[in-house]
């Protein structure tokens, strides 16, 4: 009797885990020969990544760390704190300001750029960009158009700044970071604050109390194109990139991305299809994510 392809493919990943994360191919050490791996995340972003009172990080990427890394790949793993400002010297060299990670999975997005430093693993999720509004604010936003007559608010240096600049209208309102831009929104300096749809849901289902909450995401608003959250290794390690792209299109297909992601972010009005539509990637899509 043929093993189920699940537990063919289990198996396959184990010895290829074995294979990349216990030694490397002499040129460079391989990011995965420390016990347990050190993972960096973000911390104050609510439904996506917290730092509870425990000291562990609670949200939907934590969980995904949990089921690839260590339900597929049957590593155990540490988890550090990352900033956007440091993520990138925490995984290169880890200098005495900050941590020295081996894997960063932090809401960050695919851009050429980044591919010349860096190898890119995923991606696990996909995000277009969202309109954060008061929940007191009832107006009607479906598209970018919409956002033309407003004040809205972006990070500086990021797609959301770029689709606000390119759609005309008003002038963004800038902010160096997203606690920044929330910071204007309540000031009424801002509008609306413009920011990947996950990111911003998270912060609005976690506002004000029980059911009643101080913000809202737009429901219908799907700004500009997706843009594919990836885990982010140090350039140089195909093995280990090419590993985690397979467990990661593995867990993909688990009923558990899509419930969690659900229960995370409080999308109990969307359907199922809805979210694997919206939010679920094709793993097999843009991109020479694992380079030599």
């Amino acid at each position: 009797m043929h093993a189920p392809r699940t537990i063919r493919l289990a198996a396959c990943l184990l010895l290829l885990a074995a294979a990349a994360f216990g030694c490397s191919d002499g040129s460079k050490p391989d990011p995965f020969d420390s016990d347990p791996i050190k993972i960096g995340f973000k911390d104050g972003r609510p439904g996506m990544s917290v730092l509870t009172g425990k000291g562990n990080y609670d949200g939907f990427e934590p969980h995904v760390a949990q089921k690839v890394v260590q339900g597929l790949l049957h590593r155990d793993f540490t988890s550090l704190p990352v900033t956007a400002a440091n993520w990138k010297e925490a995984l290169l060299d880890g200098k005495t300001n900050h941590n020295k990670v081996d894997l960063v999975i932090a809401d960050i997005s695919e851009r050429d750029d980044l591919k010349k430093d860096f190898d890119l693993a995923g991606p696990y999720l996909q995000t277009p960009l969202g309109v954060l509004l008061k929940a007191s604010d009832t107006r009607e936003i479906t598209k970018a158009e919409d956002l033309r007559p407003l004040a809205v608010c972006a990070q500086e240096n990021t797609t959301a700044y770029n689709t606000l600049v390119q759609n005309g209208g008003r002038p963004p309102v800038t902010a160096t970071d997203l606690t920044g831009c929330m910071d204007r929104l309540n000031d009424g300096t801002a509008e609306a604050v413009l920011a990947d749809y996950v990111v911003l849901q998270g912060i609005a289902i976690n506002s004000g109390s029980g059911t009643e909450h101080a913000y809202r995401v737009a429901r219908h608003a799907r700004i500009g194109r997706p843009q594919y959250l990836m885990m982010m290794l140090p350039k140089g390690h195909q093995k280990a990139c090419q590993l985690l792209r397979q467990a990661i299109a593995e867990y993909l297909k688990d009923t558990d991305w899509t419930t969690t992601l659900k229960e995370d972010l409080g999308l109990d009005d969307f359907t199922n299809e809805e979210i694997r539509d919206t939010f679920q990637p094709v793993t097999t899509s843009v991109g020479d994510r694992c380079s030599a």
